[in-house]
């Protein structure tokens, strides 16, 4: 935004890294991420902007932005969606039943209310599922994980009586086979007309957890290698009455060929800025379109370059050297001349912060 020409202010719950930034004005106001309208809208009537552009970032602000009264919307506005598409699109459940309704590729998604749900999983395959929370957001910050993995049908009910103790819906997921490198990101933006402006596919390379983590660097690809994986958001999007920037997440299953969808982002992802470094910026459009003003669309960009988050990267490697799957030299190599998702020369601070943050964070693990 900084670089679009875009004053800009961050409302944000904790003091972390991102407020570090010399190009945004933290608002220090008493705020909770939170998916309420209302609790929102009250925190919204209080600041003396006059007028300006939401861009929520996490799950629980997008909702709560969809949410706002059409008074504060029009001094707030934001290229967000109306009606339920935020909140299926972030509902495991609700997105498998919409998938299924579109016979979009997916993987086997069985929703559990009850332990006897899990009945129809055998012993034999059930090592190949994993519990996935309706509510990605709120499971994180409670367990720090994405998911868990079970090693036994008693694993699994132990796992579900957790879950179900601390307030968590879930799903039972198959693992999609193949590598690492079997999962393709789908990044746009669809403007209040409905038009796919822009289309943007990168590939991961490498991530940590290598079970359920996030991507530690990955690798912009055509738009023409993944185009089953378009064809199905062409599908799901318009039919939600989709509008703003997202992300979706595939997997190529190596068993059938098929890109799966997993999941489909709301908001601004970690590699943003790797898209609007290729020429699809994302943030900027949505600027525009909550402005009513005219989006120029982007489909076209250089494919070949890399992106990495260091501090994941690192983490990925001590994970993986002990298992003989990535060795030094070759990890040197996987990102040198990748540009980096947090650390500008321009603007340290952030990327500072977040690799201070990690080592903490690592030193605790090691005591």
């Amino acid at each position: 935004l900084h670089r679009a020409g875009i004053p800009n202010y961050l409302i944000n719950a904790e003091n972390d890294f991102v407020s570090r930034s010399r190009w945004v004005t933290r608002l220090d106001l008493p705020v909770t991420d939170s998916t309420d309208g209302a609790a929102l809208a009250l925190l919204l009537s209080g600041l003396e902007l006059e007028r300006a552009v939401l861009m929520p970032c996490s799950d629980r602000w997008s909702n709560a932005v969809a949410d706002l009264p059409s008074d504060l919307k029009a001094r707030f506005p934001a290229s967000v969606s109306e009606g339920p598409a935020i909140q299926i699109l972030t509902d495991k459940d609700q997105l498998r039943s919409t998938l299924e309704d579109l016979d979009l590729p997916m993987p086997r998604t069985i929703p559990v209310v009850e332990p006897k749900d899990l009945d129809v999983v055998s012993d034999t395959e059930i090592t190949s599922f994993f519990l996935k929370p309706r509510d990605s957001q709120s499971f994180s910050q409670r367990f720090r994980r994405k998911a868990f993995s079970v090693q036994s049908r008693e694993d699994a009910l132990a796992r579900l009586a957790e879950m179900h103790e601390e307030g968590f819906e879930a799903v039972f997921q198959e693992y999609v086979a193949g590598p690492m490198d079997a999962h393709y990101f789908i990044d746009g933006f669809v403007d209040r007309h409905g038009a796919v402006k822009a289309l943007f596919a990168r590939q991961r390379l490498f991530m940590f957890p290598t079970d359920f983590g996030n991507s530690s660097l990955m690798v912009s690809v055509a738009l023409t290698d993944v185009t089953p994986a378009v064809d199905s958001l062409r599908a799901l999007l318009p039919r939600l009455d989709y509008r703003g920037v997202f992300s979706a997440e595939f997997k190529q299953d190596e068993r059938d060929g098929l890109f799966k969808l997993l999941e489909v982002n709301v908001r601004p992802w970690w590699f943003v800025d790797f898209a609007a470094m290729s020429g699809v910026d994302v943030c900027t459009m949505a600027y525009l379109d909550a402005l009513d003003l005219d989006v120029d669309p982007v489909l076209d960009y250089t494919p070949g370059r890399r992106h990495m988050m260091f501090t994941q990267h690192v983490r990925a490697l001590l994970e993986l050297r002990p298992q003989k799957k990535l060795g030094c030299r070759e990890w040197l190599k996987s990102w040198w001349g990748a540009s980096d998702a947090v650390f500008r020369l321009a603007d340290p601070m952030p990327g500072l912060a977040l690799l201070g943050r990690t080592l903490s964070k690592f030193g605790r693990s090691r005591t």
